[in-house]
């Protein structure tokens, strides 16, 4: 299913209770939907941020197993990233909670 077509059918149904996101999460895995695919739906169904829809997701129970793989990918991605970019930024914040860790990259002009 292409983005296009799960971010209609997310704006098309209802925002999803608790129990039904579960059902549609283990639905749309089961149509070879890929995590991030699913945190798309999420996102536009429940209108909420791209952190929330992340830990929607990976805390499913259709996603729980490839979690730790999932967050240990997107720090390798954030590790390149910064190696690559090392030379054009100028600052890096780093805000650490108990919900969520941001990191702001501010790039050199």
């Amino acid at each position: 299913m292409t983005i296009e077509k799960l971010t209609e059918l997310a704006e098309k149904e209802n925002k999803l209770t608790k129990a039904e996101l579960e059902l549609k999460l283990t639905e749309l895995k089961s149509l070879n939907c890929r995590i991030l695919e699913c945190i798309v739906y999420v996102r536009t169904n429940q209108r909420c941020s791209l952190f929330e829809a992340k830990e929607i997701v990976v805390n499913s129970s259709a996603w729980i197993k490839q979690k730790d793989e999932f967050i240990r990918h997107q720090q390798e991605q954030m590790a390149e990233f910064m190696e690559a970019a090392k030379d054009d930024i100028e600052s890096i914040k780093q805000t650490y909670s108990t919900e969520k860790t941001e990191t702001i990259i501010k790039m050199k002009k």
